[in-house]
């Protein structure tokens, strides 16, 4: 088997990267969004008028979190709610307005095919294993990918301009978790 070439490497994480800040601005801006609650949004926007026993349906999530991812995609606009049915009791989702339109700059990297892109996400929280990861895990470990080596200075530069604290937290958690190798310089 032939090593991948570091231009390929290179390529596939600066990919990762800008599809990792798209989804980031699809959810409201939010980095801090479980890659989860992200594979939840890209299933509404593939299914429009979808109802939350059909997201549980395709993709084996539980009721309670599902609940909490939906009502989450709603607080931060990314998701309409209608009634639909004859009762009234089913509510029928559909992404919108900016989430929409983001994901779709995402969606261009795997040729607007919403399952290569939940693809990507689920191999990506398989990636993290027992941690539950957000976007900001994911954009930390792509700057990895991209650079191979880099200090935890060029990492934070590169997130979201978020609270320092938080970022660190997360370079932390990521080290803790034995996904991310601190040098003995650092």
């Amino acid at each position: 088997m032939q090593p991948i070439p570091k231009d390929d490497v290179s390529a596939k994480a600066d990919a990762a990267t800008a599809i990792i800040d798209h989804l980031v601005d699809a959810l409201g801006g939010e980095p801090a969004c479980t890659l989860r609650r992200a594979c939840v949004f890209i299933d509404i926007d593939e299914h429009p008028g979808t109802t939350q026993a059909e997201i549980m349906e395709r993709n084996g999530v539980h009721k309670s979190a599902l609940n909490r991812d939906i009502e989450w995609l709603y607080d931060y606009g990314c998701i309409t709610r209608t009634p639909g049915g004859d009762d009234g009791r089913t509510i029928q989702l559909r992404s919108c307005g900016y989430a929409k339109r983001n994901a779709g700059l995402a969606l261009a990297y795997f040729d607007f095919n919403h399952k290569n892109l939940q693809s990507f996400l689920i191999s990506l929280i398989n990636l993290f294993g027992q941690h539950k990861p957000t976007l900001r895990d994911a954009k930390i470990v792509s700057i990895i990918g991209r650079h191979g080596s880099v200090t935890r200075q060029e990492i934070l530069e590169s997130l979201y301009n978020g609270p320092v604290t938080t970022d660190n937290r997360a370079v932390n958690n990521l080290i803790n978790f034995g996904l991310v190798q601190k040098k003995n310089d650092e």
